[in-house]
């Protein structure tokens, strides 16, 4: 099967800063992919149809903005992003950020917000991070608990499990999502506070719900562990597990992020 993976960027347009732009994306395009297609072939036949997935989404996007909105990208934008675009452009999620960020930076309504380190930012995401972030889109705050452990004779709490977010309804798995969110933290598109929390407790139920925090809360009421055995020995240094609440909200870096890229 042999694919074009030539883009078209704006080889139809009028104006010349539309010519330019085209011409500038072209350049970049063929510098940095101008090989790839043969050592795609050579290495599996799903890598060259995400590439020309993504050199598809990028002519859309590129060709959505009205000419007249057109001006000469910064090549310390649009230069790194198609260069690390082709390490990335196999996952669905950050092949879509990159092509926003590109579109964006060639758009004068939003030029000014296309800031150098999103392509550093999404070159750290994963594609759960991307899908998190995503849920921020529609809403800028959500509920995020901590477990803790009450150890015995008053000596205190340790952490059991921090950062457990529950808003992502495709991956569940708890210690996948918590790693996620505390990228997203680290890179300053969130910020976790356990210093505050929502007003509706209603939203905080469904982390009493989740087998493990059951699995200790019936260990420590009745001795019991019937899911997993390696946690009898906790009933003899903790006496309870307890919920700490708190807010993961989107910073203002992470909601520029997301107008522009997601």
């Amino acid at each position: 099967m042999e694919i074009n993976l030539v883009p078209k960027f704006l080889d139809e347009a009028i104006t010349p800063v539309a010519q330019s732009v085209g011409n500038t994306l072209s350049s970049i395009w063929t510098m940095v992919f101008g090989g790839i297609d043969i050592y795609a072939q050579k290495t599996q036949h799903k890598r060259l149809v995400a590439l020309n997935k993504f050199k598809e989404e990028l002519e859309q996007k590129v060709t959505s903005v009205p000419q007249e909105k057109l001006v000469e990208p910064p090549l310390h934008i649009v230069g790194p992003s198609i260069e690390a675009s082709k390490y990335y452009f196999e996952s669905d999620e950050l092949r879509s950020m990159f092509a926003n960020l590109i579109a964006a930076s060639i758009n004068v309504d939003t030029i000014a917000k296309a800031h150098p380190s999103f392509v550093e930012i999404i070159k750290q995401l994963s594609p759960l991070d991307a899908k998190n972030l995503q849920l921020f889109k529609l809403k800028n705050r959500f509920p995020i608990v901590e477990y803790e452990l009450v150890i015995k004779n008053n000596k205190g709490k340790t952490p059991y499990k921090t950062n457990v977010f529950l808003e992502n309804t495709e991956i569940i798995d708890v210690d996948l999502n918590a790693t996620s969110i505390s990228n997203l933290h680290r890179l300053g598109l969130v910020v976790i506070d356990y210093e505050q929390y929502l007003v509706n407790d209603a939203l905080y139920k469904k982390f009493l719900n989740i087998p493990f925090y059951q699995e200790l809360e019936q260990l420590f009421t009745s001795g019991i562990s019937s899911l997993n055995s390696d946690l009898i020995n906790f009933e003899k240094i903790y006496e309870k597990i307890e919920l700490k609440k708190g807010i993961v909200t989107i910073t203002p870096l992470g909601q520029s992020f997301i107008d522009l890229c997601i």
